[in-house]
């Protein structure tokens, strides 16, 4: 399910932000690490590839 962005607030993160509920790599951020927004980060490339792969998935239009 696509949610707002959000990336994690270490510093030693990947810096990438997340829109997708079901990825991997965010589902592993703390929920007290987690700030809204994309903050100039790169799309998460799991979160983009759940996008590609679900037709249903409202972010599949801006991936094809």
């Amino acid at each position: 399910m696509r949610v707002r962005p959000y990336h994690s607030a270490r510093s030693t993160a990947a810096h990438v932000y997340h829109e997708d509920d079901d990825c991997p790599a965010g589902k592993t951020l703390a929920w007290f690490d987690k700030v809204d927004g994309s903050d100039g980060c790169e799309p998460c490339t799991m979160c983009v590839r759940t996008a590609a792969e679900c037709p249903d998935h409202p972010a599949a239009a801006a991936v094809s």
